[in-house]
């Protein structure tokens, strides 16, 4: 017997007038149910930059510690976690990786990361948890060929799954597909739309810390 989409639904609505309670019983029968919706726990709620524990990386021993502008050497790279309170309500996620790096200073990132060395340097943060392309995770490479171009390339940012290249040091205002303008790092190759958004932030209690202020940058890619 062919059972309609109208048909089922009917059938589920009647199970729960007749008493859910007997009917879940029957463990099959909890599949009509959706899965439960899960919240963001307050309490672990942070606009910190805390480090991502990772093995074999020069912050592997500071996973779960804040960020600080003296911890980075020119051209470190350190994944962070970022978790401010209203990140669910504007992303529908609980937390969010970025990409903090320490970087020679250019005119463009004024306002959007720390100034360090006199001003010679800047602290910026990298929406490296999305690529605006195909959604996957760009990593920074320090150095390597571009299969796309055959050029050589330093200390980009470079998308594994279908190799688009990022420059970190050009931070241009770009348009994104919702015609919202996004302030990224440059895209030099491959077939992401445009750069790769930048998180502003600043230093707050002798730690680094994101702000939420143009958290419509980071809205693509099923997030927002």
């Amino acid at each position: 017997m062919n059972i309609t989409r109208r048909g089922f639904l009917q059938g589920a609505i009647g199970l729960a007038g007749a008493g859910m309670t007997t009917a879940l019983a029957v463990p099959a029968l909890k599949t009509l149910l959706p899965p439960p919706v899960t919240r963001c726990n307050d309490d672990d709620a942070h606009e910190t930059l805390t480090y991502k524990s990772e093995s074999g990386k020069w912050y592997e021993n500071m996973g779960g510690s804040v960020a600080k502008k003296e911890d980075f050497n020119l051209w470190d790279v350190a994944i962070v976690d970022w978790a401010p309170k209203d990140l669910e309500q504007e992303l529908g996620a609980c937390e969010i990786q970025l990409a903090l790096a320490k970087v020679p200073a250019e005119p463009s990132m004024n306002g959007l990361g720390v100034s360090v060395d006199d001003g010679n340097a800047y602290l910026m943060a990298y929406h490296t948890y999305k690529c605006p392309h195909l959604c996957c995770k760009p990593v920074f490479s320090a150095e390597g060929t571009s299969t796309i171009s055959g050029n050589d390339y330093e200390n980009m940012f470079l998308c594994p799954c279908h190799l688009s290249l990022f420059d970190p040091l050009s931070v241009i205002k770009n348009v994104d597909e919702q015609g919202r303008e996004v302030m990224a790092a440059e895209l030099l190759e491959g077939p992401a739309p445009y750069g790769l958004p930048v998180v502003p932030i600043e230093e707050k209690d002798g730690g680094l810390v994101g702000l939420m202020t143009q958290i419509e940058w980071l809205k693509y890619c099923g997030q927002g």
